[in-house]
């Protein structure tokens, strides 16, 4: 598998626009990619080898609508294969700073992880508890 399949690949699955999101494969993602593959799933990098055995060979050369046809070819004669193609893309592409950065400039979603800052939450109004309280336990002790 070269590089630039896989690029191709990312560019067909995350092509990017004119508004400032960025091709995934263009943006350089290929190696996070292929970490992720290895991390997501026990056989993450046989899954890539799946989807690209049944490219066609010439695919990197091919006009976007032929490459999108292949993959949606592919989508449907090995779906786990391809899902786990898919998740490691987007995973690869949305936890990148720079796409993180222009989510949060576009959506106001601030880029960064939930943990340790949190986020605000309302207080739990302990009274919804009441009814399952006032029904006592629903257990049995055991010997």
């Amino acid at each position: 598998m070269s590089d630039d399949l896989n690029s191709s690949i990312l560019d067909c699955l995350i092509p990017g626009d004119e508004s400032g999101w960025p091709a995934a494969g263009q943006h350089g993602l290929t190696f996070r990619f292929l970490q992720l593959l290895e991390i997501l799933s026990n056989e993450g990098v046989q899954q890539l080898a799946t989807v690209t055995e049944n490219l066609p060979k010439d695919f990197c050369t091919l006009s976007k609508d032929s490459q999108i046809t292949s993959l949606s070819t592919v989508e449907k004669e090995q779906p786990a294969a391809f899902q786990a193609v898919l998740k490691a893309a987007y995973s690869a592409y949305y936890t990148d700073q720079t796409v993180r950065q222009i989510l949060e400039t576009k959506t106001g979603y601030e880029a960064r992880p939930p943990q340790p800052q949190g986020y605000e939450l309302q207080s739990f109004d302990e009274t919804l508890l009441e009814p399952v309280r006032a029904k006592g336990p629903i257990w049995r002790e055991a010997p």
